[in-house]
């Protein structure tokens, strides 16, 4: 598939989501505006399709992406080049268990609906922490974003995953490490921000 046509169904994918309640661009301004992001290195777990990463981007903040998925993030670049938002981004194939980075490297951690993909959720979590120097911010689907993810993933003939641990279990989890923790509900998703002392 060329890349208009990677596009393309990107786009008509997105329109889809809004049809059904999740309007994903304006989801991901949310988490920008609650989690308040300035300067720095961010690190982002899970880029996906590149949604977060495209956000980031044009916002001007230097970034890097980690996935396990090639094809996806083969769609995330495509779309970062299009829009000539390249420049600030590096994408990285590598494994949210064993983060290849010196603790406490990056200013900001970033995941949008990454956790309910992952098959060790607390290794993820534990590595997020450890990199991570100021805030750590992570957003996943709420009960309507599932029904919505179920919906478009049923038309395809499949079924989405559904999450190892409870967006309870996270910001529990983010609690007992040390870090002060913030939590803003969306239609869709709930964001949950943790910083490394006091948030204010």
């Amino acid at each position: 598939m060329n890349m208009s046509n990677l596009l393309k169904q990107d786009r008509d994918r997105l329109r889809l989501f809004k049809k059904y309640g999740y309007d994903i661009p304006r989801a991901r301004q949310f988490i920008l505006e609650k989690a308040r992001v300035s300067g720095g290195i961010i690190l982002e777990v899970g880029t996906g399709k590149g949604h977060m990463v495209v956000a980031l981007a044009k916002k001007g903040l230097k970034v890097v992406s980690i996935d396990l998925d090639r094809k996806a993030q083969d769609v995330a670049s495509l779309k970062l080049k299009s829009l000539k938002l390249d420049k600030t981004v590096l994408l990285k194939n590598m494994n949210a268990e064993r983060l290849k980075y010196k603790d406490s490297f990056f200013d900001y951690v970033i995941s949008v609906n990454f956790i309910h993909h992952a098959r060790n959720p607390v290794k993820c979590l534990r590595e997020m922490i450890r990199v991570v120097r100021n805030k750590l911010v992570i957003a996943d689907l709420n009960k309507r974003g599932e029904e919505v993810m179920e919906k478009v993933h049923a038309l395809d003939g499949h079924r989405h995953a559904l999450s190892k641990m409870s967006l309870l279990g996270i910001k529990g989890y983010l609690e007992k490490a040390g870090l002060a923790v913030k939590v803003y509900r969306d239609v869709c998703q709930t964001v949950i921000i943790a910083k490394k002392g006091v948030i204010k």
